[in-house]
């Protein structure tokens, strides 16, 4: 045969076509037989080496995987579901998109063809989007190949509006396949809601009146933003409070910083009941002082604090830039930014304190680990890290790790376990390396040894940092809290990883993942010094402390 082959042009070749005229170079997901022709588009030349797919080896971490580079990268992330089985192993990551506002695109391949519509009710593929209706923007079944380009690009579009979040496609393998028309491939613009002139002009005049303002932070999504925050804190001399960061919201050795939500020594609930003004932005049921004016900021609607005096309905990003506009002849207070850099050193302090206690206990403390992953971490500039849920070790994080590069942390979006497949999407999307923190019941729940496959097939480089203690210390704190049965008897029941013991390491090495382990404090610099120092992806196992009687420590 002489010359190129030409394969025909069809739904699937549209669908890659929006993405690489987006620059999107990652799709995530599970092969399957019902998606072969997407398949065999990405193996042709034009797609082969202008997007990556991402193998994993079930739906909820490759779901997972898009999420970590939906945030990172800025991007709509495509998902790619098996049939059936697939919506519904990827539904609780999908849950956890919606709620935080992430875009993804999700797509799936149904039923073999409308002729077998009838089967429907034997196989269940015509059911297949309704598993997920509730978890996303926009649900539709794509019956016409030829208006596809147009259902694509408007779901591109509603996935990144306003309150941006997971859209979800389906189209029968009939349809998929048959060729299609070629079309210019067109722009997807998408605009976010600015608010109102006169409330803008209202909260900004509250804002130059204010005495005695706080802001509260918890979700500043674009990296940009975070700059815009920072000249916003200093015009107006405000403490800024983190509610429950999952971003990088806020330099937190800036002296403005004042601590986090749930950290008694930061005294933040007792700090804002003194304030005349809260700035809450895009926080989840923030808390509110009533002698104050109440300001609250989100792009969604449903997330509105209902006690708040004044609900805009914008991202923090569009609020941002339109008013630091309208503050710049504000003369900050010197005498204010000074009472709060000096409140901001004796909080340090006291957490300084409190790392002292542990630091040469053995086996390693968290604070320990977390103060020596911050000697490497250089504010953010060399590494990233994302921590996957623990809440026995959160303030550790938050206290030790000095963020100060946008861009530079991220944790789990919920409080449900199994999230650490989101660092892999994350390390698709950054230059820096991405140190991934988790707990070993959390490594369980997150499917680690098939993360680790993933990250071993395509040579992505994440660093794994395993705490491994053999038991599920948060749910154990909620058991010990409750202080009945299991309390008295100090017998928990469901938490005990020690019979057997999961070995770490050699899951790691089955792999061929680099691995290391760390039984002994003393090891630990030098541990995590080699562990940074791989090239691939690296695993490193570090035996941390059994809580036992009273459980210290738990609650840091």
């Amino acid at each position: 045969m002489n010359g190129k082959r030409e394969y025909p042009y069809t739904l699937s070749s549209i669908l890659l076509d929006y993405l690489v005229r987006r620059d999107t170079t990652y799709l995530f997901g599970v092969a399957g037989s019902a998606e072969r022709d997407l398949f065999d588009n990405l193996a042709r030349d034009e797609y082969k080496d202008r997007i990556t797919f991402i193998q994993a080896n079930s739906e909820h971490p490759a779901a997972r995987m898009s999420i970590g580079y939906a945030r990172a990268s800025e991007k709509v992330a495509p998902l790619i579901l098996h049939v059936q089985a697939g919506p519904a192993n990827a539904a609780l990551p999908i849950l956890d998109a919606y709620v935080s506002k992430i875009p993804l695109l999700i797509f799936s391949v149904g039923h073999i063809s409308r002729a077998d519509d009838f089967r429907e009710a034997l196989y269940g593929y015509y059911r297949t989007p309704e598993l997920l209706r509730e978890y996303c923007k926009h649900v539709y079944r794509i019956i016409d190949a030829s208006n596809a380009d147009k259902i694509i690009r408007r779901a591109l579009r509603l996935a990144e509006m306003c309150p941006s979040g997971p859209v979800f496609l389906t189209v029968s393998q009939d349809i998929i396949e048959a060729e299609a028309a070629r079309r210019t491939v067109k722009e997807t613009l998408s605009y976010n809601p600015s608010p109102p002139e006169d409330s803008l002009h209202a909260v900004a005049t509250s804002l130059k009146r204010a005495e005695k303002p706080a802001i509260l932070a918890q979700r500043t999504r674009r990296r940009e933003s975070v700059h815009l925050l920072v000249d916003l804190a200093e015009r107006l001399g405000a403490a800024v409070f983190e509610t429950r960061p999952s971003y990088m919201n806020f330099p937190c050795s800036h002296s403005l910083h004042q601590g986090y939500l749930g950290d008694e020594a930061s005294m933040m609930k007792e700090y804002i009941q003194s304030c005349d003004l809260i700035l809450a932005l895009d926080c989840f049921n923030p808390p509110v002082a009533e002698s104050a004016l109440n300001i609250h900021v989100s792009d969604n609607p449903l997330s509105f604090n209902e006690e708040a005096d004044i609900n805009l309905f914008c991202s923090t990003e569009t609020f941002l830039k339109s008013i630091v506009g309208k503050l710049k002849d504000i003369d900050p207070s010197e005498d204010r930014i000074e009472k709060l850099r000096s409140r901001h050193k004796t909080v340090r302090e006291k957490w300084g304190k409190a790392l002292e206690v542990k630091f040469n206990e053995d086996p390693a403390s968290p604070q320990r680990l977390w103060f020596e992953v911050n000697r490497i971490f250089n504010g953010g500039r060399d590494y990233v890290v994302f921590f996957a849920p623990g809440f026995t070790q959160r303030l550790s994080v938050l206290r030790y790790l000095e963020r100060d590069t946008p861009g530079c942390f991220y944790s789990s979006l919920s409080a449900a376990m199994g999230g650490a497949g989101e660092a892999i999407g994350v390390q698709l999307a950054e230059t820096r390396r991405v140190i991934c923190g988790l707990g070993d019941f959390e490594a369980h729940v997150a499917q680690l040894p098939t993360l680790l496959w993933t990250c071993s097939h395509h040579s992505i480089p994440v660093i794994w940092v395993v705490l491994d203690n053999a038991t599920g210390a948060i749910v154990k704190r909620s058991y010990w809290n409750y202080g009945k049965c299991m309390r008295d008897k100090k017998v928990f029941v469901g938490i005990d990883l020690d019979a057997p013991r999961t070995d770490w390491v050699k899951i790691a090495e089955a792999n061929y993942v680099e691995a290391l382990r760390c039984e002994h404090t003393e090891e630990l610099r030098d541990c995590l010094d080699e562990a940074v120092g791989a090239k691939g992806p690296v695993l490193l196992s570090v035996h941390t402390q059994v809580f036992e009687e009273g459980l210290e420590g738990l609650s840091d």
